[in-house]
């Protein structure tokens, strides 16, 4: 496999996690980008050794995430490299994460050469238990999760990967697959995922890497079993505009159409009792609704 890159992308991070996402890829990594949306100038201070070999492209304000990672596809693909790794700034990376990755994804490309991106089972590093969240597949239209593989090599098939700890082959983004920039934040990963598969690609989850994440603002809720995310008014209304906008793009298989909206019916409700400023959360969800139905894409307007 060709040398690989990692693509951070941050965002008003808080800066001691960041660094130590950025020290432990350096040492994994052949090219390490750090694209920042904003706040994460001060990086590595401490560390001007591995500062020096960090690839830092300011953004000068949020563009957003896919505006991001197509930022940092550019950087390496212009480099050379056919293989990135795209990471949120909230992650720990593991010393033997990437070459993990690279396991997978070579075991995964010799059993399927339509495979174009590996992914770690994710736990919230907050929770304090090491729990992994599952992968989802879809057969004959029904969505499962899947806990467990069927082999030793911990690979399933998934219908979606997150951002964070993806490795992807950068094929199908040099044939113009990429990041929909108006996405902004939230279903950036899933709609690509949803792409890149309407085009024949497949994504595989490998059970037995597993890495920490933060997935929300805050730890998530649990309620009846089931985990809702804490998040602002900002991101409710990116959450919302952004799933309904999903559910209207025809490459979206129609399962998933049904499930993310009874979903969002129920989150709708669980919101009104979990967020702290309800009012306004309910304003900026009433506003993402209208603007999704309406594809009106981009930063919050």
């Amino acid at each position: 496999m060709e040398t690989i890159a990692a693509v951070v992308v941050g965002y008003n991070p808080d800066i001691k996690v960041l660094d130590d996402l950025l020290v432990s890829l350096s040492e994994q990594v052949a090219l390490l980008i750090l694209v920042d949306n904003g706040g994460a100038e001060n990086f590595l201070q401490e560390r001007p050794e591995v500062k020096s070999f960090v690839k830092y492209l300011s953004l000068d304000g949020n563009k957003g995430l896919g505006v991001a990672l197509n930022a940092g596809f550019q950087l390496a693909v212009d480099s050379g490299i056919q293989y990135v790794v795209t990471f949120d700034q909230d992650s720990h990376a593991e010393p033997d994460l990437i070459s993990e990755l690279e396991s997978a994804m070579r075991l995964a490309k010799s059993r399927d050469e339509k495979c174009i991106a590996v992914s770690p089972a994710f736990f919230d590093r907050r929770d304090g238990k090491r729990i992994p969240f599952p992968f989802y597949q879809s057969v004959n239209g029904v969505i499962a999760p899947v806990f467990v593989s069927q082999d030793s090599s911990g690979l399933v098939r998934a219908d979606a990967l997150i951002t964070s700890g993806m490795l992807v082959d950068t094929i199908a983004w040099k044939e113009g697959i990429k990041y929909d920039d108006g996405m902004f934040v939230d279903f950036t990963d899933t709609e690509w995922c949803f792409r890149v598969r309407d085009q024949g690609y497949t994504l595989y989850g490998c059970l037995s890497v597993e890495m920490g994440h933060a997935l929300s603002d805050a730890p998530p809720v649990k309620i009846f079993g089931l985990s809702f995310f804490r998040y602002s008014p900002v991101r409710r209304y990116f959450f919302f505009r952004n799933t309904v906008a999903v559910c209207r793009m025809e490459h979206t298989p129609m399962c998933w159409k049904k499930r993310l909206s009874i979903a969002l019916v129920l989150r709708f409700f669980v919101n009104l009792v979990i967020d702290k400023d309800k009012i306004q959360s309910l304003k900026m969800t009433a506003r993402g609704v209208r603007h999704g139905l309406r594809k009106s894409l981009g930063p919050v307007h």
